[in-house]
């Protein structure tokens, strides 16, 4: 008889250890990131940039390769260690080109989007880098190093029309 009230006694507390493993919240973590041989790291705010053009007006082109006012950004690189012997680096810029001139990017060609106007990309010395090609190597400084560039429309037609002017460009970096 005893066996049998412990047992009755015993079965509720297994039915709530139950019910408290079954309200349990689940989850995932997931872990990103990977291990690299550069001297150094992009900083985070460089990674993911937004470079406000602003609004050019379509008289500032007159003439197929007339430049609007630049527009600066930066590539921040990081806790650069220079001992082992890479003290350059090399940056690629990598987008669609512009259908009158590669070296341009391409703006988007949706309804509404200006024509006749790329997207240029210039060096801190002013120098047009081209497109999908390497731009003059960079000397690295121990610890952090800036890399300063501007963004302009540039014409690639006489006549250039209104409308949005947007576009997106990847770069990645090699290190001498």
């Amino acid at each position: 008889m005893k066996k049998v009230l412990l047992g009755a006694a015993l079965l509720p507390l297994s039915v709530i250890a139950t019910l408290q493993t079954a309200n349990a919240s689940d989850g995932t973590i997931q872990f990103n990131g990977s291990i690299v041989d550069s001297p150094c790291v992009i900083s985070s705010e460089s990674k993911n940039q937004e470079v406000d053009m602003g609004a050019v007006k379509s008289s500032t082109f007159a003439a197929t390769g007339d430049k609007s006012t630049a527009a600066p950004f930066q590539i921040k690189l990081e806790e650069c260690d220079l001992t082992a012997g890479k003290t350059k680096v090399n940056v690629v810029f990598n987008g669609i080109g512009d259908d009158d001139d590669t070296s341009l990017l391409s703006v988007d060609n949706g309804a509404g989007s200006a024509t006749g106007v790329g997207i240029g990309i210039f060096d801190a010395k002013g120098q047009a880098i081209s497109l999908n090609e390497g731009a003059s190597l960079e000397d690295l400084t121990e610890g952090n190093t800036t890399l300063n560039y501007d963004a302009r429309y540039v014409s690639t037609k006489d006549a250039v029309t209104i409308g949005s002017a947007n576009g997106q460009v990847d770069f990645s970096l090699t290190y001498e």
